[in-house]
Parts: C-alpha cells; structure tokens; sequence
C-alpha cells in the first residue's frame, strides 16, 4: 500500500486530506499536537476505510520530536510516499508594532522550521524507494497581506520560497516538490458565524462561495499523486479567485 503523512490533520482540511487518500486506497499517517483528538481521528478514519491508519503526537517545534516521528512512520509503514505540511500557527492578530520575540518564535517554530525538518525528514525515507511528493499548503497571505498578520505572511511567504528550492534539490531523488495557495476555506471556525456574516464574507471572492477541505484535498491528491508526475515546483491556488481582483471585489453587488 503506497503511504501518506499529514500534519495536523485531526479536523478541518488535514482530516479532509486524509479521508481524500484513504479512499483511495493509501495508508494514512497523521499528527496532533495532543492525544485526545488524535485518537479521535485515527478511530474514524479506521471506522471508515479499509487502510491502515496510525497517530502521532508532534511538537513542530522541536526537532528531536520529529526525528522521532518520522523514524516510527518508516518502521510502522515501510517508507513514505506522500508527504503534506498543513499543520500552522495561524498568528492572528500580530500586527508588526506589537509582535514580541515570543510570538515571532511562535509563529516561525511551527510555520518554518516545522516545516522545513518534517520536509528534511520525508525526504530522507523518500529517497530510499527514488520516488515520492511533499504537497505544502501555503496561503493567499504567500502573495497578499491584511492587517494583523505580518508573521503569517512571512511564514507563508518562505515556505514558498522553500517549495522552489526543494523541487531543485530533491529532483535527483525522484521527489517532486508543489504548493497550494488555500484562501478562504469553511472550518469550525466558521461555526459561529451567522449566515449573514457568511455572506458578507463571500461577497470578497469572485466565485462566492468559500473552499472546502474536500477542494483542497482534490488539489492536494493531484499534486501528490502520478496524476502529476512532471508537476514540480508549482503553486497551485485553490481561493475562490481572490488573488486575481486587485482591489475589494464587489462584483457590481449592491
């Protein structure tokens, strides 16, 4: 069976990504920073589908934890196919004039340096079998910025950077290296929105209405399978067009 890795996949679009994969037959490794929905997880994605699915418990902020993650995933699965950083610190309301060494440590451990190891990491089992494919979700905050999120964008803005640079440096390893650029999409956090506040939100977008985790995860199963297998170095964006209006989109609504 060919195998996946999420991070933070435990609700919202990382579970998505793992449902997407287990359907289709994959074997599914995924990580939380704590137990409990861990577990949670782990026993629905087994309820559901005949595949082998296992949980980890990972701090994204320290490197000898994910040494350690990733070395039970090769002895647990065989090796590794499909690798996907979607794991964040989202880093709300850190506008540049009030953001601490606290904060930024925060932000960059998770965004960057998480990423960029666990990426380190997968690509040393990738290597082993001379084939495989790291899908990272970046945002529209890569390209873009609103208010109050200046250690986000940068975050986002390198792992950008970072996804070119590995689709260069582990091309001799048979890996492919892509991103998507996610914008809005529909999570729990949207459960205490009022329908009248949803729609003002999609009044932003030109297509209406919001991503799901399923659209990211169709991107993200692209991406990660041989569906694209001269695909590297891309930026795949999956935002309800919003990066393509230059200014607020109204769309002639009044």
């Amino acid at each position: 069976m060919p195998g996946i890795f999420i991070t933070g996949a435990v609700k919202n679009t990382g579970y998505a990504i793992a449902e997407k994969f287990a359907s289709r037959g994959y074997d599914v490794a995924i990580s939380s920073r704590t137990q409990e929905p861990l577990e949670k997880a782990v026993g629905m994605l087994r309820s559901k589908y005949r595949v082998k699915v296992k949980g980890y418990v990972l701090d994204l902020s320290d490197l000898s934890d994910i040494k350690s993650v990733f070395e039970q995933i090769e002895r647990d699965f065989g090796g590794l196919d499909v690798f996907v950083p979607n794991a964040a610190n989202l880093g709300v309301n850190l506008d540049m004039m009030h953001v601490t060494e606290q904060d930024y440590t925060n932000v960059m451990d998770v965004n960057l340096k998480g990423t960029f190891f666990c990426c380190q990491q997968a690509a040393q089992i990738m290597r082993k079998k001379g084939k495989g494919s790291i899908v990272i979700i970046s945002s529209v905050h890569a390209k873009s910025c609103i208010w109050g999120r200046s250690l986000y964008t940068a975050s986002k803005g390198a792992l950008n950077a970072l996804m070119r640079s590995m689709a260069i440096e582990l091309a001799p390893y048979g890996i492919r290296t892509n991103c998507i650029i996610a914008g809005a999409i529909k999570t729990d956090r949207w459960d205490n929105l009022t329908p009248e506040q949803i729609e003002e939100k999609r009044k932003n977008w030109p297509v209406g209405l919001e991503s799901t985790g399923e659209d990211i995860a169709n991107g993200v199963y692209y991406l990660g399978t041989d569906l694209s297998k001269t695909v590297s170095g891309t930026e795949l964006t999956i935002d309800s067009g919003v990066l393509i209006s230059l200014l607020p989109y109204n769309g002639g609504r009044h």
